[in-house]
């Protein structure tokens, strides 16, 4: 049982990352079970694939969610909303008969998955809390793969249950969170919150269905960009987008996550003709879990090194990430090149997520913390994009 400490009302960091390491757990045991879903449901192995579509689809329309939730009803309430999700959606899993309600419980588990990274990231608070948060993230992702295969000799439905763990730290959240954490002024928006769905969805399907994604995509962001200028106290508030910090913030946690994706999908490839299937999937576990150490650690001495060291060790970690698999010589430096991958997209997501807060008006820090973890999420929409370009 995890021993709870909550100092000043905040809650205890083991509790913020069972509450977010689940979603990642489960997302990345999806692909181990895709031969097995396809002959229970009827499908073929392409078709089978949807499921992780839907639940990186699901996973970004958490977002503008909880963004909605924290901003019009606090925290309690939008733990509640996405607990209740996960639940559902796992009930739907377990039990679905066919491939279009597989995929609805999969797009379920996932917005409330990721509605609850974002709590996670908002109670942190500090920079070191959320590195912890970000780095389990990180590290529990790494096991995702091995989990699936070891849960699906069971059932095949096993692995993609996972994200109910999550629900055993609710109860903590609900206890020790803030009763009116909320703008009782705000309004609802449902125009704006639409508008950001339609956008992030269309960039979701673009692999999928890339000529209606795309015109989807730019319609949307032209009537999201209007009607901000229109409603500048709406789902997304002017101070926010204007905040040159919030514009960086948000831009460099989408490359570094967008990187780091693409990395995962292209590394084991690259190295196919190097290494065996075994030797690849052992290495990559390995890097990804020292990248997730490495964050962890740094982000408990970012505040210690200060904004330029610390922007400076991010950038250069994810160049390094970037520039290894071309020009490395030697195939364990390629397979390395995770290790920075990771390191830089969660460490800098616990760092931003942590100043994004400060550069915004107190009123709109739950939205601003929202909409980053956003653009590092669209990070895993455009990463597997941008992998299928480069090997093609």
């Amino acid at each position: 049982m995890i021993a709870e400490t909550v100092h000043k009302g905040r809650i205890a960091v083991p509790y913020l990352a069972l509450l977010a390491t689940p979603t990642s757990l489960s997302a990345n045991s999806t692909t181990t079970v895709i031969p097995e879903l396809a002959r229970a449901l009827g499908v073929s192995a392409a078709e089978a694939t949807w499921a992780a579509t839907a639940f990186g689809w699901g996973g970004v329309l958490g977002a503008p969610l909880t963004a909605a939730l924290l901003r019009t009803r606090g925290i309690r309430a939008a733990t509640l909303v996405n607990a209740v999700l996960i639940l559902l959606g796992t009930l739907v899993v377990a039990g679905a008969p066919t491939l279009p309600m597989l995929l609805a419980g999969r797009a379920a588990q996932a917005a409330g998955g990721g509605g609850l990274i974002i709590i996670a990231i908002t109670l942190a608070g500090t920079t070191s809390r959320a590195g912890a948060i970000t780095a389990g993230v990180g590290l529990v992702g790494a096991f995702g793969p091995l989990a699936g295969s070891t849960l699906a000799a069971t059932s095949w439905q096993v692995p993609l249950l996972l994200s109910l763990l999550a629900l055993l730290a609710v109860p903590a959240v609900l206890r020790h969170a803030p009763a009116h954490h909320h703008d009782h002024r705000a309004s609802t928006d449902p125009v704006g919150i639409l508008l950001v769905m339609t956008l992030v969805s269309a960039f979701v399907l673009i692999p999928r269905l890339a000529p209606a994604a795309v015109a989807a995509a730019a319609v949307a962001g032209l009537l999201l960009t209007l009607h901000v200028r229109r409603n500048p106290a709406g789902f997304i508030p002017q101070p926010v987008v204007r905040s040159r910090a919030f514009v960086t913030a948000a831009a460099a946690a989408c490359t570094l996550s967008t990187s780091y994706f693409a990395l995962l999908y292209t590394v084991p490839r690259l190295l196919e003709h190097h290494w065996t299937t075994e030797r690849i999937g052992l290495t990559t576990l390995v890097m990804l879990a020292a990248g997730s150490i490495a964050s962890l650690l740094f982000t408990r001495w970012a505040a210690r090194l200060g904004p330029a060291v610390t922007r400076a060790v991010l950038l250069t970690a994810g160049a390094t990430a970037v520039a290894l698999p071309p020009l490395a010589p030697w195939p364990v430096l390629v397979a390395a090149s995770n290790a920075f991958a990771v390191f830089a997209a969660t460490a800098a997501m616990a760092w931003y997520a942590a100043r994004v807060g400060t550069v915004v008006p107190h009123e709109h820090r739950a939205t601003a913390v929202s909409l980053f973890t956003l653009c590092y999420q669209l990070g895993g929409a455009f990463g597997p994009v941008l992998a299928t370009l480069l090997l093609t």
